[in-house]
């Protein structure tokens, strides 16, 4: 019996885009740091990096990454204001079928979300967007290895069973094997209809949830 559906942030309910990566330049610029372009791009190769190269994320830690990275010595601020920038980054809103869905799903199950970033700028993307009150929990990167390493999946399950959760993503290495890896059923936000190799369970749009669970 399903007890807890567990929701992929970016992709998954809110879409990223390209454009979002200038928040850089401009926390760049409320700081009153002198850059060039190329700096400026290298910066965000550093943020994008640190995510790569690490499994648990710690805002000090970053911050080190990205000096040794970008070899330039920024303030520390560098890494709030950029989060911050980045957590005020949504659409002007959201598809009404993705809130009737989780209106739907609320009803029968608890939700929750596992997220590979920080709590505190992904949880104000969901409130911006009005869908916080969805969620119980919010889990992250910041407490366990980050999808889709077994502990970031383990922490979420708490004290439930794999088989009573349901993992919902868009990415096939982190979201859906790491769940299969855990026993923990994946269903997979297959959006441009890749084919697999194995059998999952697959939708085009989060509200075709509402035909499965």
């Amino acid at each position: 019996m399903i007890k807890r559906i567990i929701f992929d942030i970016d992709g998954t309910l809110i879409e990223w885009k390209d454009k979002y990566n200038y928040k850089v330049n401009e926390a760049l610029d409320e700081l009153k740091i002198k850059y060039t372009k190329e700096e400026a791009k290298k910066l965000l190769e550093a943020f994008n990096n640190y995510e790569n190269e690490n499994l648990i994320f710690n805002i000090e830690n970053m911050y080190k990454f990205i000096i040794s990275y970008t070899n330039k010595k920024y303030p520390k601020e560098i890494v709030t204001k950029v989060l911050e920038k980045w957590g005020n980054c949504v659409p002007k809103k959201i598809d009404a079928e993705i809130i009737n869905t989780l209106e739907y799903l609320k009803e029968k199950y608890e939700l929750v979300i596992l997220t590979d970033w920080y709590k505190k700028p992904q949880l104000n993307r969901l409130r911006l967007l009005k869908i916080d009150k969805y969620f119980s929990k919010i889990f992250t990167s910041e407490n366990a290895k980050r999808k889709p390493y077994k502990e970031a999946f383990l922490q979420t399950i708490e004290d439930l069973k794999p088989e009573e959760c349901v993992m919902v993503g868009d990415s096939l290495d982190r979201d859906i094997i790491g769940a299969k890896n855990v026993k923990i059923k994946p269903i997979w936000l297959n959006k441009k209809e890749v084919k697999l190799d194995f059998e999952c369970i697959q939708i085009r749009k989060i509200e075709d949830l509402k035909n499965i669970l």
